[in-house]
């Protein structure tokens, strides 16, 4: 009978950091995931650590994605010794542009809330962004955020995946089928074979619904995003991300800018490209950096989000359910929670108190009317 104290389905970022800091506090890990760890959503991210960027209030989620990305260092520091893969954090700020005096007005308030909360931000003129970043458009003004910054996704989805094969075991096209509760543990059934645990972390991303009990009230949908990746020419690019109405432009130290990304809740689990989306997203490059008008475009793909009832992760364990945890619906956040979301797992497992602002995320919620 294969027995292991803690199996964790789902072998995206959340799935695998949680599985690597559950196995180094002394567990034995199994990972199952339904298809490479790392291939969904993990991997299709542009990589934005982005905590103060589109956060419109100051609050709990606020505090969450500023304490994870204050773990990010370390964390990424911790992976590369772990699997000599540097997985490409880059700490070059985000540039959040106004093109109107309404923007304007929006950005000064959102920088204000944010300097007396303790965070460093601070609004550049036309003149100086014009200066600065020479391939923008003339714009108003902007936020710029020197503390948010970016990692590759896909060198970051890679390092947890080796990390997590060096700690614990792992299965990939292993799709679950099943999980049951006997007694003082769970079954986990896969198309093939069966596996028992004390606990269970479900961290399957935008295919989480069909294992979750159904009293729970988070409602995980996949949430269809699509990118692209260009090659700026002739030394014209951007120095730190850039960001405007729901677009970004994040440079890579490869020398490629990711913009993305696109938004459909309609799509389902279909992950082709179309040529509307691709069509938008380049409308908004040459709106935003007309400077980047003569850049090589190199491939366009696709990710699903796992979005949810409120866009806001559910975590902890079900009630009613002792030993079944849930790390999930990290919407367009999975990247930049991660860590933080690590801790929340391992506390939950151990039985540990939770911090007064992680209560906000945990899985006994009801859905918040509004998402901000």
């Amino acid at each position: 009978m294969d027995t292991f104290d803690i199996i964790v389905i789902g072998g995206g970022v959340v799935g695998l950091t949680s599985a690597w800091k559950l196995a180094e506090s002394g567990r034995k890990v199994l990972v199952l995931d339904r298809n490479q760890c790392g291939a969904e959503a993990s991997s299709a991210a542009a990589g934005m650590l982005g905590a103060q960027l589109e956060v419109s209030e100051p609050g709990d989620f606020y505090q969450l994605c500023l304490e994870s990305r204050q773990l990010y260092p370390q964390f990424a520091e911790d992976l590369f010794e772990k699997t000599g893969i540097d997985t490409g954090l880059t700490d070059n700020g985000i540039l959040k542009l106004a093109f109107s005096t309404e923007e304007v007005d929006a950005l000064k308030s959102q920088m204000d809330w944010q300097i007396k909360g303790g965070a460093r931000a601070e609004f550049v003129n036309a003149v100086d962004i014009a200066h600065f970043e020479p391939v923008l458009a003339n714009c108003a003004g902007g936020l710029f955020l020197p503390d948010d910054s970016n990692i590759s996704a896909p060198l970051l989805a890679r390092a947890l995946s080796v990390a997590a094969k060096t700690s614990c075991t792992v299965k990939e096209g292993s799709e679950v089928v099943a999980i049951a509760r006997d007694k003082s543990s769970y079954r986990v059934k896969t198309q093939s074979e069966t596996f028992y645990a004390e606990s269970v972390v479900i961290a399957a991303g935008a295919w989480a619904r069909h294992l979750l009990p159904q009293a729970l009230e988070c409602d995980i949908q996949p949430v269809k995003g699509q990118l692209l990746a260009i090659r700026p020419q002739n030394g014209l690019s951007i120095r730190r991300t850039v960001f405007s109405n729901h677009t970004y432009l994040v440079p890579k130290r490869d020398g490629t800018i990711v913009v993305g990304a696109t938004e459909d809740r309609t799509a389902g689990f279909d992950k082709d490209a179309t040529i509307d989306a691709i069509s938008d997203l380049v409308t908004a490059v040459q709106r935003i950096a007309p400077g980047l008008r003569n850049a090589v475009f190199e491939r366009t793909w696709t990710g699903l989000r796992p979005g949810s009832s409120d866009d806001r992760p559910w975590i902890g364990e079900v009630a009613d359910s002792p030993g079944l945890h849930v790390a999930i619906g990290h919407f367009r956040n999975g990247i930049l929670l991660a860590p933080v979301t690590a801790q929340m797992i391992v506390a939950s497992i151990a039985g540990e108190p939770w911090p007064h602002h992680w209560q906000t995320f945990h899985v006994s919620r009801k859905p918040a009317l509004e998402v901000k």
